[in-house]
């Protein structure tokens, strides 16, 4: 029997309701009365009907207020309303809430009857809905996710079950579609390609799909022969995502229910490398990554200190105007990475710190004066945002070029001068000639000889007066001699007290206090 609450201000109208129409006769029984909407919901609570009668007009709570209650509650009870002549447009706003009918009064046992009857078929056929999704279509879900993610051996029993849940086919494909967006837009955007998939599936008589989150599962009963296929389908998942983005990726075809396992790990594996990928498709399990591999790749225990250098270098390259040494140290970057076979979050995350690294250099040299904060916390943020690896590098060297000091000379005299400008700027860091040979594209013994010839000093000798140069400078403000050691680039006080006297003719502390 379906219960019922009535609900009436009228204690008249409630008794003849309850006696008048033939309830039971009708599949119903009235399990309780109310005399105003507050009182129903309490009664709702804890007598759960399916449906509840209730007049329109009524002090407290009237009836779409309950209506609204029991929406916002998420209660799917079947509402009819009982209205007089003059509340018939008020009775229509009931109408956006879902209500299963409305009567005007006096109620008509016939009217009543006919509306009940209607009700309760749409009550039967909504159980009946109910049923067959508890009892089909979990069951063929639940061997769907037996062969993507076997928990045991597949024997009989599961081999049964795949020809009742009708899984048992010639041949299998398994297709994985990953949206791309955040974590809190996951369930809809998932809700929303699975819904559109099952019916493209059901339509063409493609196979089933299911949610292992966070991917959407194609299981195609027949292999996707030839890449027109291939684009042909990913063009239509493209159309059911909607301007979802998304990654889709293929395990490859298999002919045995006890080997799509198999291919669903191939096909996330493939998914993970899409990052790494040239092109927008379904991708395959021997689609090879666009990333080059690198000859030597670093050790684990080396990154930090590769990182450390790599900042250095490219910030190098920024002062000296190498533009093209910056694509190229943010490729071996890239191949580095790739060597070591970092995945994708590993791989942002290494270039949003070197990008940080780069930028707290430029700032500490007033370098980023007159560029808002905003703008640079917006690429920083973006990095974590691109979907390939190239088109990451890409955004990275246009941000980073817009930093490349630009001279109106060129040619080897200006390379010279920019190199000795550098010198006398970055004295404090740690410079070596090998470094600034591999930022001009030169020799570390060309350059040597150039330097030589060019300022009649070797490298090593010309760097040490500079900073000489400038420590006494900072000796002369009063500064501490290893406060000095340190500001220009002498990690050891005792090494630097030898430098100053060679070149002074007396010690730090002698040329101090004299």
């Amino acid at each position: 029997m379906i219960k019922v609450v009535i609900v009436d201000d009228e204690p008249k109208l409630r008794q003849g309701l309850q006696t008048l129409i033939p309830w039971g006769s009708l599949g119903y029984t009235v399990v309780a009365a109310a005399g105003n909407g507050r009182e129903a919901l309490k009664i709702i609570k804890k007598e759960a009907p399916e449906v509840v009668v209730a007049d329109i007009r009524m002090p407290v709570m009237d009836g779409l207020q309950l209506i609204e209650h029991l929406r916002a509650a998420g209660h799917n009870t079947q509402c009819i309303i009982l209205s007089g002549y003059a509340d018939f447009e008020y009775a229509k706003q009931a109408i956006k809430y879902g209500v299963a009918g409305y009567l005007l009064k006096p109620v008509n046992i016939g009217e009543m009857s006919a509306t009940l009857q209607l009700v309760r078929e749409r009550i039967e056929e909504e159980e009946r809905k109910r049923t067959s999704l508890q009892t089909e279509t979990p069951d063929r879900d639940l061997y769907l996710h037996r062969l993507l993610v076997p928990q045991v051996k597949p024997g009989e029993t599961i081999r049964l079950g795949i020809g009742q849940s009708d899984l048992l086919w010639s041949s299998y494909e398994v297709v994985v579609i990953v949206p791309r967006v955040p974590e809190a837009e996951l369930p809809d955007a998932l809700n929303r390609l699975a819904t559109g998939l099952k019916a493209l599936a059901e339509e063409r008589n493609m196979g089933a799909v299911t949610v292992i989150s966070p991917h959407v599962v194609l299981l195609l009963n027949a292999p996707l022969r030839g890449s027109q296929r291939r684009d042909n389908l990913y063009g239509e998942i493209r159309n059911i995502a909607a301007g979802i983005p998304f990654i889709a990726a293929t395990g490859g075809a298999v002919t045995e229910a006890g080997r799509i396992c198999n291919a669903y790990s191939k096909a996330r594996e493939a998914a993970k490398l899409s990052f790494f990928s040239d092109r927008e498709g379904l991708l395959k399990p021997d689609y090879p990554p666009v990333c080059p591999q690198v000859s030597a790749g670093l050790t684990e225990g080396s990154n930090e200190e590769y990182m450390r250098d790599l900042i250095l270098r490219l910030y190098y390259c920024l002062n000296v105007g190498n533009k093209a040494m910056v694509t190229q140290l943010l490729n071996e970057a890239a191949a580095m990475y790739c060597g070591q076979q970092q995945d994708e979050n590993h791989v942002k995350q290494a270039f949003f710190f070197l990008c940080n690294g780069i930028i707290h250099k430029l700032a500490a040299a007033s370098r980023l004066e007159g560029r808002e904060s905003e703008k640079v916390s917006h690429f920083l943020n973006g990095i974590y945002h691109h979907d390939r690896l190239q088109q990451l590098i890409e955004e990275i060297r246009r941000f980073l070029l817009d930093f490349v000091e630009e001279s109106d000379t060129q040619g080897k005299e200006h390379e010279f001068k920019r190199m000795l400008d550098f010198i006398h700027k970055h004295y404090a860091e740690d410079l070596k000639l090998s470094t600034l040979a591999g930022l001009l594209n030169y020799s570390t013994p060309y350059l040597g000889q150039l330097f030589r010839m060019k300022t009649g000093e070797y490298f090593n000798t010309y760097l040490d007066k500079v900073r000489i140069r400038k420590s006494k400078e900072l000796l002369a403000q009063g500064m501490k001699v290893y406060e000095v050691a340190e500001q220009v680039g002498y990690t050891n006080v005792n090494y630097f007290f030898s430098k100053f006297k060679k070149y002074v003719g007396r010690s730090p502390s002698d040329y101090k206090n004299p």
